[in-house]
């Protein structure tokens, strides 16, 4: 098994990584009426996609989407083309600004600690550096909080519950973006 590509996201600059997920409204190729195929065993389900967050909200800017059944449809008017000079070849929806639903809140990490890399799923928060959680309603940012301190007191805690813990339940764990699994 192999640790997951996730969704990007850029904020003030910086860019960060999709540790964890409560909550509806992020874009799918489904929404679209794609059904996505597995890119490679780091992508399982088929696609990854960039955000940016501003002021006035949550903005889908960029999706990768591999194969999917039938042809590959257009987002926001916008047919994927092959990015040159891309090493893997990926249709790529660029140029993109969608105004994305997402209603709820998700931790966003920067700042890996390589020591804590887990070859399995999504990295955790515990994992980062810098932890910041972001609410959103209807796409629009409500509030953003550094939780990097107290997420500090964790560090580590998921690679070894991981490596130590039962095979099954570490494995669901591990590709999960629930806010509790840390």
């Amino acid at each position: 098994m192999t640790s997951q590509i996730p969704d990007t996201f850029l904020y003030n600059g910086e860019e960060y990584q999709l540790v964890a997920l409560a909550g509806e409204g992020l874009i799918t190729p489904q929404d679209y009426g794609m059904q996505p195929q597995m890119l490679e065993t780091a992508c399982y389900r088929g696609f990854y996609s960039t955000y940016e967050i501003t002021d006035e909200g949550l903005f889908l800017t960029q999706m990768v989407i591999g194969e999917v059944k039938g042809r590959h449809k257009p987002i926001q008017g916008v047919m994927p083309s092959i990015p040159s000079g891309d090493r893997y070849g990926y249709p790529t929806y660029q140029g993109l600004r969608l105004l994305t639903p997402f209603t709820g809140k998700m931790r966003l990490g920067k700042d890996f600690i390589r020591d804590l890399y887990v070859r399995m799923g999504y990295q955790k928060g515990s994992a980062f550096e810098t932890l910041l959680e972001f609410s959103f309603e209807a796409g629009r940012l409500l509030s953003v909080q550094d939780i990097s301190a107290e997420n500090s007191q964790k560090r580590g805690t998921f690679k070894e519950r991981f490596e130590t813990g039962e095979l099954v339940q570490s494995i669901d764990e591990a590709f999960s973006l629930d806010m509790d699994i840390e």
